[in-house]
């Protein structure tokens, strides 16, 4: 009997997973144009028997890194002047799988040299005492950490043992007389170093063609003239100072710290940075006069004044305040009162306006001058606990109580405050020469 059948066989095994495809944004190219160190690079991949999860990526083949993205900007370290990068990326599936051959791109990189400036509104001023600070900014397109250097030199540019280097995250230098901030005229010059050993171009300042004026303290005093008011004042102190303790203080240096300024620009000598520039100016000196109009610079005081104390500096500080006060809270900061009052106590000082001492009667009293201008809205101020009271005003049916316009701090004092503009209260002159001749003297022990 014969017996027919058809036999039909099944497999069991299913097709093995296929790993997914990686692809590059750039292909490698042998021609691929030298470019940043900054490289924003794109990938992405396709599996054909399920979908991709993530990437792997890696500069060397070996160790990777995994990503969900499909870009991501990279930074390739610059070690010296032109370099290459290899880039290398692929894809991962839902079940583990990579591509077997990762996509890859070199990327030959050229170093571009860092960029330095000035930062604006920064200029030195056209003269100086023997310090000058430089505010700039060094960027390079290669990434700023890239910069390793910051060099400047002062005058010569000549040869390589010149220039002084600074770290490359430097951004502002000061120079002192140490530096060669000696008398005379002086250009600043700068300079940036990246990784590779690139420089930037050298910039200057003052601009080309320009210089600026260092000049050396003459002595240990300084008068600090922040009056506007085009008066007798320069000339006042002048020849007070000349002829005072037998002209002990006629070797002076005058800093006009008003002159040139306006509500939109900084007066024509001041520093752009108040600290360090103006603080190690003033203690260049010992003693201060500092006087001012019923605008004083309270901003700058109140900046420099506490360090100029506290490196063993003497300040006569004369002032009026504002018309309209809100409050003069930077005064605390370096004068031995809480504040100022907050209203004036008449609305003008007439002549023959009286000044008494308080506790001390080998001050001079001071009297109104008679001349024709007028000297208004004065304030009485409020002095520390411990401050010793030196000045008050003369009892008046114009005004409540007496007060307080003169104060110091301590028993030997290094800070006075005269609330009021002293050269207007030289009647006779003798007596503002007195008051001047016993701060110097007998407060501050200038011999």
């Amino acid at each position: 009997m014969l017996s027919l059948s058809c036999v039909r066989e099944f497999t069991n095994a299913p097709a093995g997973n296929i790993p997914p495809k990686t692809y590059l944004a750039l292909n490698p190219d042998s021609t691929l144009r030298r470019t940043s160190s900054q490289q924003h690079l794109h990938w992405w991949g396709v599996d054909p028997d399920g979908f991709v999860v993530g990437y792997q990526f890696s500069f060397d083949n070996i160790l990777w890194n995994f990503t969900a993205s499909n870009d991501s900007l990279f930074s390739l370290r610059l070690n010296r002047t032109d370099t290459a990068y290899s880039f290398f990326v692929r894809a991962v599936d839902n079940n583990g799988a990579v591509d077997p051959a990762p996509a890859s791109v070199q990327i030959p990189i050229q170093n571009t040299p860092p960029a330095i400036s000035f930062v604006v509104r920064t200029d030195v001023p056209e003269t100086t005492y023997t310090v000058a600070t430089f505010q700039f900014s060094a960027t390079d397109v290669d990434g700023n950490e890239t910069i390793m250097n910051i060099f400047y030199t002062l005058d010569d540019t000549s040869g390589a043992a010149v220039w002084k280097n600074l770290p490359g995250s430097s951004n502002r230098a000061t120079l002192y007389k140490s530096d060669g901030l000696v008398e005379g005229n002086h250009v600043f010059y700068l300079r940036a170093q990246d990784i590779a050993g690139a420089y930037s171009k050298t910039i200057r300042m003052p601009d080309s063609g320009k210089v600026w004026y260092v000049r050396e303290p003459k002595g240990d005093f300084l008068i600090v003239d922040d009056y506007q008011p085009a008066d007798f004042a320069p000339t006042f102190y002048k020849q007070m100072f000349d002829t005072l303790l037998g002209g002990r203080l006629g070797t002076k240096d005058i800093w006009d710290i008003k002159k040139g300024a306006s509500s939109v620009s900084r007066a024509k000598f001041v520093p752009a940075l108040i600290n360090p520039t103006f603080t190690e100016t003033l203690k260049l000196f010992k003693y201060v006069f500092w006087y001012s109009d019923n605008q004083p610079s309270l901003e700058i005081a109140q900046s420099t004044l506490p360090a100029f104390k506290q490196a063993g500096g003497k300040v006569l500080f004369t002032s009026g305040f504002p018309e309209n006060v809100v409050a003069q809270g930077s005064l605390v900061d370096f004068a031995p009162i809480d504040n100022v009052e907050q209203s004036y106590f008449t609305l003008i000082l007439f002549q023959r306006d009286t000044i008494l001492t308080d506790s001390d009667p080998t001050y001079p009293i001071l009297v109104r001058d008679t001349l024709g201008s007028a000297y208004g809205f004065p304030r009485g101020i409020i002095p520390k606990l411990g401050a010793r009271i030196l000045y008050r005003m003369a009892r008046s049916p114009r005004w409540t109580g007496q007060p307080i316009m003169g104060v110091k701090d301590g028993v030997q004092a290094n800070f006075v405050l005269f609330g009021g503009i002293l050269h207007r209260f030289g009647t006779p002159p003798k007596n503002a020469a007195l008051f001047l001749r016993k701060v110097f003297k007998d407060e501050f022990g200038v011999q």
